[in-house]
């Protein structure tokens, strides 16, 4: 569980980082405006991801 929880939040703010440090220490314009909201959709789909990884693995939890 831990290591697919660290997979997860690895997929969804390594995008975000990406473009980030490319907006920061690119050149003026590498990154649009389009092109930076999936990976800031990515990134706010963390808060999501966690709870289900430990719903759905954890052995205690009845569904």
């Amino acid at each position: 569980m831990v290591l697919t929880t660290v997979v997860c939040y690895l997929i969804c703010w390594m995008p975000y980082g990406v473009v980030a440090l490319l907006a920061t220490f690119g050149s003026p314009g590498v990154v649009t405006p389009v092109a930076s909201v999936i990976p800031s959709i990515l990134a706010k789909s963390s808060t999501v991801c966690n709870p289900l990884i430990y719903i759905f693995m954890n052995k205690q939890v009845n569904l």
